[in-house]
């Protein structure tokens, strides 16, 4: 192995922890006006994708133009899982401070339909940085997902919960998750995704397995609960 190679692990290893910085940051500025958060997300996921499955990518490039071409999907599919949060979240706090059984019955369900919202959540922008659907079919796709493997989505949501905590609790944990965590743990969250979308297509499998350094990848399933339609993107449908 030469030293001074771009395959050695050392570059490697600078080269991955340079996209994250990047996706880091592109994603901050990208998400400031707040209502872009969606768009900003998306092409995030759609970023990593590419970099997880070892093509030859230029970071900032391929955030621009993902951004663009999915900004007003995304943003559609951000706006309408906002207020079904802030929904979501009065209730919660609603019950969690009224007191009886009806008050316990009730917190426990709000809870339930909590976690359903975030599992959705945490695949509606994946979905849409690789499938091409109507923001419904996104949305409905995203549940399905999120439901049909529920191992994979418990581990998210306990991940995510975990580190919305952390940065709750300790202020520098939330700065240093803004200045390179958001690109590592989408890079990291993108690695479960992409598993799981190769059981309903087997193209996503890395373009060049041999310097495809983030595993595993596994091998798709011969049958999915949902068709694939080749296109631009991959477009899901019934």
């Amino acid at each position: 192995m030469k030293i001074f190679s771009i395959e050695n692990p050392v570059f490697k290893a600078i080269s991955r922890i340079g996209d994250m910085f990047i996706l880091s940051f592109l994603w901050l500025i990208a998400s400031l006006p707040i209502f872009t958060v969606g768009a900003a997300t998306t092409a995030a996921y759609d970023s990593a994708f590419k970099i997880i499955r070892a093509r030859d990518t230029n970071v900032f490039r391929d955030f621009v133009t993902s951004f663009k071409s999915n900004f007003k999907q995304a943003t559609a599919l951000f706006l309408i899982m906002l207020p079904i949060g802030a929904v979501i979240a009065a209730d919660l706090y609603y019950w969690a401070h009224t007191e009886g059984e009806l008050a316990f019955v009730m917190n426990a369900l709000s809870l339930g339909i909590a976690a359903l919202y975030l599992v959705t959540l945490l695949f509606v922008f994946p979905v849409q940085a690789i499938f091409e659907n109507p923001v419904k079919k996104t949305l409905k796709t995203a549940f399905l997902m999120a439901l049909n493997n529920w191992s994979t989505s418990l581990l998210l949501l306990a991940v995510s919960v975990g580190i919305s905590y952390l940065c709750y609790v300790f202020p520098i944990v939330g700065y240093a998750f803004l200045i390179v965590g958001s690109g590592l743990f989408t890079m990291i969250f993108a690695v479960r995704f992409l598993v799981i979308f190769r059981k309903y297509n087997a193209d996503l499998a890395p373009d060049r397995p041999e310097e495809c350094d983030i595993e595993p990848i596994e091998k798709p399933k011969s049958k999915g609960t949902v068709k694939i339609k080749a296109s631009r993107k991959n477009r899901i449908i019934k």
